[in-house]
C-alpha cells in the first residue's frame, strides 16, 4: 500500500496531468483549447486533493461543467483516494515504528520490506501483461469493486467527465502508475536487502552485549 500510494503522488501533479490530457486528445473531445482543458483539469484535481470536493464550478460557456451524477462520482473518488493515501501513510509510519521500537527485530522487518517490494514489482508486471489484452476488463472490474453503487458509467457524447478524462487517458495513467510501482518495488527490494544485511550485525552485537 505504501509503495502504490507513493507512486500515485506524481500522477496528481499538473505536469503529468497536462501531458496525459494532451496525449489522450481531451481538448478535441471537449471542443476547447488545450489551455482551457488544462485549467478545468487543474480545478478538478485541486478539489479532488485539497477540497472542498463539491466540483460545482462552471465551464467556459458559463454553465456547470459537471452534472449531478458526475459530481457524486468525483466525490466518491475523492473519498477513495483519501482512504488509499491514508492507508499508505499508516503503512510507512508502521514500518518506521517497528524499526524504532524493536531494534533486535530490524533484520526481520527489513526482510519483510524486501519481500513486499519484490512481490509488488512481480504483481504489477503480471497485471501489465494482462492489461495488454484486457485493460477494459480490468478497468471495469476496478470500478465494480470500488464503486459498487454503479455511478461510474457515463455517456462520452454528452458528459464532460469522460470527455475530459477519456478511456485513453486512463490507459496512459495506468501505464505510468504501473511503471512507477515497478520502479519503487525494485527500489524497495534493494533497500530492504541492503538494510537487512546491515541490521543483522547490529542485532548480533546487541544480543552479545545483552
Amino acid at each position: 500500500m505504501a509503495i502504490i500510494a507513493l507512486a500515485v503522488l506524481p500522477l496528481l501533479t499538473p505536469w503529468f496531468m497536462h501531458a496525459a490530457l494532451d496525449a489522450a486528445g481531451s481538448a478535441e473531445l471537449l471542443g476547447l483549447s488545450a489551455a482551457q482543458t488544462h485549467e478545468l483539469s487543474d480545478r478538478s484535481l485541486g478539489e479532488l486533493v485539497m477540497g472542498p470536493g463539491e466540483f460545482a464550478f462552471d465551464g467556459p460557456d458559463g454553465q456547470p461543467f459537471y452534472d449531478d451524477d458526475e459530481r457524486r462520482h468525483l466525490g466518491d473518488a475523492r473519498l477513495l483516494l483519501g482512504i488509499f493515501l491514508l492507508a499508505g501513510g499508516i503503512g510507512i509510519v508502521a514500518i518506521g515504528a517497528a524499526l524504532g521500537a524493536w531494534p533486535d527485530r530490524r533484520p526481520a522487518v527489513w526482510a519483510a520490506v524486501r519481500h513486499a517490494g519484490l512481490a509488488t514489482a512481480i504483481v504489477v508486471v503480471l497485471l501489465g501483461f494482462v492489461s495488454l489484452v484486457a485493460f477494459d476488463s480490468l478497468f471495469t472490474l476496478f470500478h465494480q469493486v470500488f464503486f459498487p453503487g454503479g455511478n461510474w458509467a457515463f455517456d462520452p457524447s454528452s458528459q464532460r467527465l469522460v470527455q475530459l478524462y477519456p478511456f485513453r487517458f486512463w490507459q496512459i495513467a495506468a501505464a505510468a502508475l504501473g511503471s512507477l510501482v515497478f520502479i519503487l518495488g525494485l527500489a524497495t527490494w534493494l533497500l530492504g536487502r541492503w538494510m537487512s544485511g546491515r541490521a543483522a550485525p547490529e542485532s548480533t552485537a546487541s544480543a552479545h552485549e545483552d
